[in-house]
């Protein structure tokens, strides 16, 4: 009996396996030629990984069946050792397309020596570029998983040193001892970009000689920094400067002085310096509440025409109690603002001749009671 003769594909793709070991050379060969990346990566783990291309390419040509990404262990495998010893993913993309093309390359000319027919000549190359695509996409789709991964373990890192640092425990090495530093807080406002504005209160909060430390939580950022930060388009209380170990005194000012900035209605950095006197008396409520209520609700009750003899109050102590410059900031009649003032005292039964309960005015003014909503 006649033993029919083999196909010529089985002949190619046998000859193709048994170029295995050559193929890896070459391949490795190139790739570090081409990519200066790779000059670190160990010679066996790269000769492995290129093993894995062919015999990934060998039995898509032998089923004629492109694998789905998603069936690519060895491509997930090769994406996470790159990912370790810190290759670029366009590295390793570019990686797989030499080792892909050389074994394009064999598999041509292995099927023109052996007279393999058009069609199934270019039913392996369409086979073999399905593979490079569903490779690619498998790769990269892991490395960008990794690096979300990465991403976040660093994260969740770098916000326990934070949160250790503000909270008076030393961390070797992340300050300069010599240095003072402040804490900050900021509330990132709905829709903003909390990384983004991490960065850039980080970035500005930083000093050549020493980095601040920033981290984010999405809903807001908290940190370090050795100089005062630059506005990032939201309210942020910044705390004292001073060495590394009064960090905890600073940062509790840092989140006094962010609330206050929310009551005020006020953008921007907000220290003791921006803020005097008002963030002092924000730590007390209970005195707070007692100028609210004895020269704040009065007026209010008297609904429009309270709010013209509040407002008349405000100006005077920001006009230096001066009544022409008052009527002048109102556009009124000075008598107006005397009335006003009058109908000030009568109300709440204060004396804007007595210092005390001018500074009484302008705190319940400003700061209002605790118990208002915020702005």
């Amino acid at each position: 009996m006649v033993t029919p003769p083999r196909p010529v594909l089985d002949e190619v793709l046998d000859a193709l396996a048994a170029a295995h070991e050559e193929l890896v050379v070459l391949t490795c060969g190139r790739i570090h030629r081409e990519l200066a990346s790779y000059a670190h990566v160990d010679a066996s783990a790269l000769a492995e990984a290129v093993g894995r291309n062919l015999r990934t390419a060998l039995t898509a040509l032998r089923t004629s069946r492109v694998p789905d990404p998603e069936e690519l262990s060895d491509a997930a495998q090769t994406a996470h050792e790159r990912f370790l010893a810190d290759i670029p993913v366009e590295e390793i993309v570019r990686g797989f397309r030499i080792s892909i093309a050389l074994i394009h390359e064999r598999f041509v000319d292995l099927a023109i020596s052996q007279q393999l027919s058009a069609a199934q000549s270019v039913a392996g190359v369409r086979v073999m570029w399905g593979v490079a695509d569903a490779f690619t996409t498998r790769i990269i789709t892991e490395y960008h998983d990794l690096e979300i991964d990465s991403a976040l373990h660093d994260a969740q890192r770098r916000m326990a040193v934070v949160r250790d640092l503000l909270a008076g425990v030393p961390r070797r090495g992340m300050l300069e001892p010599r240095t003072e530093y402040a804490a900050i807080r900021c509330a990132v406002p709905e829709g903003a970009p909390a990384e983004q504005m991490r960065r850039h209160l980080q970035r500005s909060g930083s000093l050549p000689e020493a980095r601040a430390h920033v981290v984010t939580d999405g809903t807001s950022c908290f940190g370090i920094v050795a100089a005062r930060p630059a506005d990032p388009g939201a309210p942020v209380g910044l705390g004292p400067f001073g060495p590394p170990d009064q960090l905890p005194v600073s940062d509790r000012t840092a989140k006094d002085a962010l609330h206050l900035a929310h009551d005020l209605g006020r953008d921007g950095v907000q220290s003791i310096e921006d803020l005097g006197w008002r963030l002092a008396l924000a730590a007390r409520p209970d005195v707070r509440r007692h100028y609210a209520q004895r020269l704040l609700d009065p007026i209010v009750d008297q609904g429009r025409f309270g709010a013209e003899v509040l407002a008349a109050v405000d100006a005077w102590i920001r006009s230096g109690q001066s009544i022409p410059r008052t009527a002048e900031r109102l556009v009124v009649h000075p008598n107006t603002v005397r009335y006003r003032l009058r109908r000030f005292e009568a109300l709440t039964g204060a004396d804007l001749a007595d210092p005390d309960d001018v500074t009484g005015a302008r705190c319940a003014i400003e700061l209002g009671s605790p118990d208002a909503p915020s702005l």
